[in-house]
């Protein structure tokens, strides 16, 4: 092939491959001093936000924009007590909310197979929805949770199964859960745990084409079923 065959960039898309490329290594020196400052920083109750975390779309990762975040993260607030466990599985944008509106929850979890939310220490548990009972200290947490956020992360059946399995084991018996999926799951999500759709539509930043909507076992002043 001669040099003049090469593919080259025009002007505008070297310039927005570079903004690109400077922005990613931006985000992932923020990350990195996340990393090395997050002890510290929660000693401080310094915010924690999810730009620390860039998404990642092979893991099917698309975080929820703030209002949703915030009001997942109030409703399981409004619904426990100081000493009460909660669990957020797959949701570590809604679990990230709650540490930031009350960080003095110490039973707080994110189960979460991006081992980056491993910088929350013994609240991280390490979770893959195929393997849904084989995390670490499970046998410890069977049973123990007043309080589930689940966020299935794939939109499929089979993932949603797998992922009510972890929920059925950790619940206690007056358990609340909330399940953000497609709208597609109405009927499994009811099936698999009683959860009944809501009024509460979920919103990301990025924007889904699939149509989401939250689902729960319970209503309150600000979360009503639809049938």
């Amino acid at each position: 092939m001669d040099s003049d065959d090469v593919p080259t960039l025009s002007a505008d898309s070297l310039a927005a491959l570079q903004s690109f490329l400077k922005e990613k290594q931006d985000l992932d020196d923020q990350f990195a001093k996340l990393q090395d400052n997050a002890e510290e920083m929660f000693k401080e109750n310094q915010k924690i936000t999810m730009n620390y975390f860039q998404e990642d779309w092979q893991l099917s990762q698309f975080w929820y924009d703030d209002a949703t975040a915030d009001f997942l993260a109030t409703r399981a607030l409004e619904h426990t007590e100081d000493g009460d466990y909660i669990a957020f599985i797959s949701s570590p944008t809604a679990y990230v909310a709650l540490r930031n509106i009350a960080p003095d929850r110490q039973n707080a979890f994110v189960f979460e197979f991006d081992k980056r939310f491993d910088v929350f220490k013994d609240q991280y548990i390490l979770y893959d929805f195929n393997k849904p009972l084989d995390f670490t200290r499970a046998s410890e947490l069977k049973g123990k949770f007043k309080f589930i956020v689940a966020d299935p992360p794939f939109l499929n059946e089979d993932c949603l199964m797998q992922t009510m399995e972890t929920v059925r084991y950790l619940a206690r018996d007056d358990a609340l859960i909330l399940i953000d999926t497609g709208a597609v799951m109405e009927a499994l999500a009811k099936k698999l745990v009683g959860a009944r759709i809501t009024n509460f539509n979920p919103a990301h930043r990025s924007g889904l084409s699939n149509e989401f909507r939250c689902y729960s076992t319970f209503e309150d002043d600000k979360l009503k079923w639809l049938n």
